[in-house]
């Protein structure tokens, strides 16, 4: 599993990557603070052909885990524990940035 990397200023964190064709990645939300900082904004782009997934369960890698389609133009759930990109064509980079308050 995969996991969002945290800025040098403020609460921003920042997954980029080069997903390979064919490739599923899983990659983990940031956790919520001790002080109650949650995720106030998610925000995702890709130059490939990509679906993104969201899941609520604490165990993504479960066969148990549900996951729903993230749409393009669709606000991402700010609740979700993880984020599974699928890559349904050539290698191509995604970067996805979670903001918390």
């Amino acid at each position: 599993m995969k996991e969002f990397k945290r800025t040098s200023t403020g609460f921003h964190y920042v997954f980029e990557s080069v997903i390979k064709a064919g490739e599923t990645v899983i990659v983990r939300m940031p956790s919520v603070s001790a002080n109650k900082r949650g995720i106030n904004d998610i925000g995702w782009q890709c130059d490939g052909d990509v679906i993104l997934y969201g899941t609520l369960s604490s165990n993504p890698k479960s066969d148990t885990a549900m996951w729903q389609e993230i749409a393009d133009n669709d606000e991402i759930n700010k609740a979700i524990s993880a984020i599974k990109i699928v890559n349904n064509g050539e290698a191509c980079n995604i970067v996805i940035r979670a903001i918390l308050n």
